[in-house]
């Protein structure tokens, strides 16, 4: 039997790469909050490598995220309490879950605010591995539930306003000119 050679192409194709035929699923919600607990308990073991295999290389925040928990690692140690996980949703190319995050300092000789954080997270997969995207914090409050308020920073100093001047008007052009009274 002569099949025509653009039906065999699929077929070929099937043959040699399965991958390229499966159907695409979205991921079940174990696998995304196995991610999310890898990242935290990354952070706490203070495993850069973890941390950075967690975390999608196409991310806005990839590129200085090695470089902040670096810095982070010299000078604190933190202590997270992962609670709340729902699977908001979820399609064969982003899945966002939802989080409850308590983070509190567990030593180190950088000041810190133990804070509760609610957000979703974003993931989306990598080469067949689902890793963080980008977390949105919906609510942030110290461990009482009051606001999380980030210290403020004195106002700048008032500029003084010009004292009030009449306003200007220009004669409109090809306008005769008002003579002055006489």
């Amino acid at each position: 039997m002569n099949l025509p050679k653009f039906l065999l192409f699929p077929a070929l194709l099937c043959t040699l790469w399965p991958s390229a035929c499966e159907k695409k699923t979205p991921p079940d919600r174990e696998m995304l909050f196995l991610v999310v607990h890898e990242n935290l308990h990354a952070l706490e073991k203070k495993d850069v490598e973890t941390v950075m295999a967690t975390i999608h290389p196409e991310s806005p925040v990839y590129g200085s995220t090695r470089g902040a928990v670096e810095e982070l690692f010299k000078t604190i140690d933190l202590k997270f309490t992962l609670s709340d996980l729902r699977l908001v949703n979820a399609t064969p190319d982003e899945a966002k879950v939802s989080f409850v995050q308590k983070t509190q300092k567990a030593g180190g000789e950088a000041p810190f605010q133990d804070n509760i954080v609610e957000g979703i997270h974003t993931l989306r997969p990598d080469k067949g591995t689902w890793k963080l995207y980008r977390t949105l914090q919906t609510k942030v409050t110290d461990l009482d539930g009051k606001p999380f308020l980030m210290p403020e920073e004195p106002p700048p100093p008032a500029i003084p306003l010009p004292e009030k001047t009449p306003p200007v008007t220009e004669p409109t052009p090809n306008a005769p000119a008002n003579d002055p009274p006489k």
